[in-house]
C-alpha cells in the first residue's frame, strides 16, 4: 500500500521534469524515509540520483518498500499539466494514479513497468575541485558558448573558466568574485563536456537556485542543486579529446 499528498506543486512539477530530461524509463524507490531514484540515460553518458524525503509531502503513507518502474516520458506530460494551485494525490494499484484537486478533480493513472534492473552504483570519484554559482549565471553563460559549439571546457582553478570553440568562432567567459558563491580547489580541474546535456541538467534550476560542481581533470562532473526541498544529483561523462 501507497499513498501521498503533495501540496509544493512547483517542486514536484520540477522534480519529474529534471528526471525526465535524461530519464526515459526509471525506477523509483518508495521507501519508509521518501521516494528515491537513480538511473542512467539511454547513452549512458549521464546519471541521475534524485532524493525526496517523507518530510516534503503533506501524507506520505507506504507499509513496505516498493521499486516501482515508471514512464517518466509519460508522466512527465501528465505532471505537466497540474496547476500550481493543484493539491497532488499518489496511489498504487496495478497502476501508479495521480490525482490532481483544485477548482476541478482531474485523476489520471500511467501503467507500471516490470523493472529487473539494479541502480547504478553511484561513481567513486576523488574530486579536486568544488564550486558554487547561481543557476541563472550559469545558464545565461552557456547560453553564449552555444553561439559557437555544442561542447564546452569548464575549469576550476583560482576562479571558475568556460570556453567553447567552433568552426565560426570562440568564446571564453571568467566569473568574476562576486559570481563565485564558494570555490575550493585542492588542484587545477579541466574537462569539457556536452552543452546540450548541461542545458538539459540545469532546466529544472530556477533564478534562486545555487548550484555546485565538483570536477576532477577528465572525470564525469557533479552537479547538484535542490528543488524545494528534494535534492538532484548529477554525473556527466567528459568528452575526452585527443592531445
Amino acid at each position: 500500500m501507497f499513498s501521498a499528498v503533495i501540496e509544493d506543486t512547483k517542486s514536484w512539477k520540477a522534480s519529474i521534469d529534471a528526471i525526465a530530461v535524461l530519464i526515459d524509463e526509471g525506477t523509483l524507490q518508495l521507501t519508509k524515509d521518501g521516494v528515491k531514484l537513480r538511473a542512467m540515460d539511454p547513452s549512458q553518458i549521464a546519471m541521475v540520483d534524485f532524493s525526496m524525503p517523507k518530510d516534503s509531502f503533506e501524507k506520505y503513507e507506504i507499509d513496505k518498500d516498493i521499486s516501482m518502474g515508471i514512464d517518466f516520458a509519460e508522466l512527465n506530460k501528465i505532471t505537466k499539466r497540474a496547476k500550481l494551485e493543484d493539491k497532488i494525490e499518489l496511489s498504487l494499484d496495478k497502476r501508479l494514479n495521480i490525482t490532481f484537486k483544485g477548482t476541478t478533480t482531474r485523476k489520471f493513472s500511467v501503467p507500471i513497468i516490470e523493472s529487473s534492473s539494479t541502480p547504478p552504483k553511484e561513481p567513486g570519484i576523488d574530486f579536486t575541485a568544488d564550486l558554487k554559482v547561481n543557476a541563472n549565471t550559469f545558464k545565461e553563460v552557456l547560453k553564449d558558448a552555444e553561439l559557437v559549439s555544442n561542447h564546452v571546457s569548464l575549469g576550476i582553478d583560482k576562479s571558475f573558466g568556460v570556453r567553447a570553440d567552433g568552426d565560426t568562432g570562440s568564446v571564453n567567459v571568467e566569473f568574476g568574485e562576486d559570481n563565485i558563491l564558494n570555490l575550493d580547489a585542492k588542484e587545477k580541474a579541466k574537462s569539457t563536456f556536452s552543452l546540450d546535456y548541461l542545458k538539459n541538467m540545469l532546466s529544472a534550476a530556477d533564478t534562486g537556485t545555487v548550484v555546485e560542481l565538483k570536477m576532477k581533470t577528465d572525470t564525469p562532473l557533479r552537479l547538484e542543486y535542490g528543488i524545494g526541498d528534494s535534492r538532484v544529483v548529477y554525473y556527466l561523462a567528459p568528452r575526452i579529446e585527443s592531445r
